[in-house]
């Protein structure tokens, strides 16, 4: 593997405003062979001004335009932040948005609550593009209280799928708890309830899914940044296969390695890649290959895609506390892989990055095989 192409998909260094940091990234192909970039921009990682901008590329990710600033902020009368937003494009030609909506009536600062354990109302907002992403309308619900956390799949001719989780704070009745979801659409408007993907657990967090389907088996394929509770730290990432018609997961599994998001690539001659977050020194995202769907990894040809330059990441530390953990993640200055396969083979990988959390661009990469 190697990289033969890098660029960025939009330097907040070049524009004159105060947004100048960005994350939570995700890339859509359409079917004409368009690339769409999708992320969120803000004054801070954790501001409640940040929303989600659209880049879009016609010349396989070489250049980029700005072809939508951001969404309506305001949900239900309450002012809110779109944190991130996943997009698909349906059988009609319309494009499906769906977003990620936080409520920031209390303003910016990390989004959990510390003494009460609490998050603020998080929902699932449906909204559709007529004109390729420049515009959208037709605001619905998808699912209240509960966190996007993926790229939207498409299951052949069957429809969408949309990934989310939640995790519910502790009281004096019951333990913290996390779980990971899949909601299924046969149109893309209408979706049914949700189900489970890894259910409710008080031991390990599944965070972040990202599912992917498999041209080779047909099988679903996700991977999952994996945390233990009660040891207050981050274990190896775990990876799980699915059924696309029953919607049945198997039981996670671990992939052996140390990382946190992972966004599966699997090919079409059944090799499976992971482009994943190395969040512990030396901190870097990495693209790694398995020969037996999973089961073990090749880390001789794994390839360091971006290494970062600053200092090591809060977080990742052996004393780190649950409630420092969350504090952590608003100092990161690298992570959300997505990728798309292209027709000659090769790899378009997209993520966020940048020297400090306060200055943060995004980022793109072709990648041989």
């Amino acid at each position: 593997m190697q990289i033969v192409a890098r660029g960025l998909v939009f330097d907040p260094a070049r524009v004159e405003d105060a947004l100048q940091v960005c994350s939570f990234t995700s890339l859509l192909q359409l079917r004409d062979g368009t690339f769409l970039v999708s992320f969120r921009r803000g004054t801070a990682k954790d501001s409640a001004d940040g929303n989600t901008a659209i880049f879009q590329s016609t010349d396989q990710g070489a250049t980029w335009s700005e072809i939508s600033s951001g969404f309506e902020t305001h949900f239900e009368g309450i002012p809110g932040e779109v944190r991130s937003a996943e997009l698909a494009e349906l059988d009609d030609g319309r494009l499906l948005a769906v977003l990620g909506w936080v409520d920031r009536a209390g303003g910016d600062g990390v989004l959990r609550d510390s003494e009460s354990d609490t998050l603020p109302a998080m929902h699932l907002l449906q909204e559709y593009s007529s004109d390729g992403g420049q515009s959208w309308s037709g605001r619905r619900v998808l699912q209240r209280h509960s966190v996007l956390s993926g790229p939207i799949v498409r299951l052949d001719d069957r429809g969408w799928l949309v990934t989310s989780e939640y995790s519910h704070g502790a009281n004096e009745a019951t333990p913290r708890c996390h779980a990971a979801y899949a909601h299924f659409s046969r149109d893309g408007e209408v979706f049914e309830p949700a189900v489970d993907v890894v259910p409710g657990n008080s031991q390990i967090f599944y965070y972040d899914q990202r599912q992917s389907c498999c041209p080779h088996s047909g099988r679903l394929v996700s991977m999952f940044w994996t945390y233990d509770i009660h040891a207050e730290a981050d274990i190896e990432m775990h990876m799980a296969w699915g059924d696309p018609k029953s919607l049945v997961w198997s039981p996670p599994t671990s992939m052996g390695v140390q990382g946190q998001i992972a966004m599966p690539i699997p090919l079409s001659d059944g090799r499976l890649l992971a482009f994943y977050v190395h969040r512990h020194a030396p901190g870097s995202l990495r693209l790694m290959v398995s020969t037996d769907q999973g089961v073990t990894w090749n880390r001789k040809t794994e390839l360091i895609v971006y290494e970062s330059t600053g200092t090591v990441e809060q977080g990742t530390g052996a004393q780190t506390t649950y409630d420092e953990f969350w504090d952590a993640m608003g100092t990161w200055s690298f992570g959300h892989p997505s990728a798309a396969v292209l027709e000659d083979g090769s790899l378009l990988l997209v993520f966020y990055a940048g020297p400090h959390e306060s200055s943060l661009s995004v980022h793109w990469a072709r990648v041989e095989l």
